[in-house]
């Protein structure tokens, strides 16, 4: 009896609380999409607006955390600089890389269709919808974690594609190339 009585008290705060974390996410993603397209609607040179990406990410996605889990195990044999220096290549590859995609998408609306909470370190999906003009709807997935302490997008899926799961691949080819070495893939992620 006195475990029913728990658990009737304790089911309400875990809703609460789960529905708050899920609040909290979609918030973040719907964040997240204005600010993108406010900096790709910038009237501004490509350079700008992919130094305003790089702010954008740094404020919003846990770029550590997904570098590290697109380079994979070499990140383990890596030190604190080397670590540094390939987060920092790889911010600039992202910015630089999706300043044309993120364009594509320029006049979209975002409506948000479902979230889940999968209660661990993946954080909540956050399932939207890009409404735009003359085309049919485009599904994205937000990915967000508070694995960190605050909520950070950590991947984004398009149509079911994830872009860390497509980044890692391309990563990792690109550091097959450069022999494995790191510090010649952060350096041809600046150069890309």
């Amino acid at each position: 009896m006195m475990f029913l009585s728990f658990s009737t008290l304790s089911f309400p705060q875990y809703l609460e609380a789960k529905s708050t974390r899920i609040k909290k996410a979609e918030v973040l993603a719907k964040i997240i999409f204005q600010n993108i397209f406010e900096v790709m609607g910038m009237p501004t040179t490509e350079m700008k607006k992919r130094k305003a990406l790089v702010k954008l990410f740094d404020k919003h996605a846990d770029v550590p955390i997904i570098a590290r889990a697109v380079l994979g195990s070499p990140w383990r044999q890596l030190n604190n600089n080397d670590r540094s220096n390939f987060i920092q290549a790889f911010r600039q590859y992202l910015a630089k890389k999706y300043t044309a995609q993120f364009s594509e998408f320029l006049g979209a609306k975002m409506m948000i269709a479902k979230s889940r909470d999968s209660g661990g370190k993946a954080g909540i999906m956050v399932e939207t919808r890009l409404i735009m003009p003359g085309s049919s709807p485009i599904k994205v997935g937000w990915q967000v974690s508070d694995a960190s302490g605050i909520f950070k997008l950590i991947d984004v899926n398009i149509e079911g594609v994830s872009l860390l799961t497509t980044e890692r691949g391309e990563i990792r080819n690109q550091l097959s190339k450069e022999g494995g070495s790191v510090s010649r893939l952060a350096q041809a992620l600046l150069d890309y």
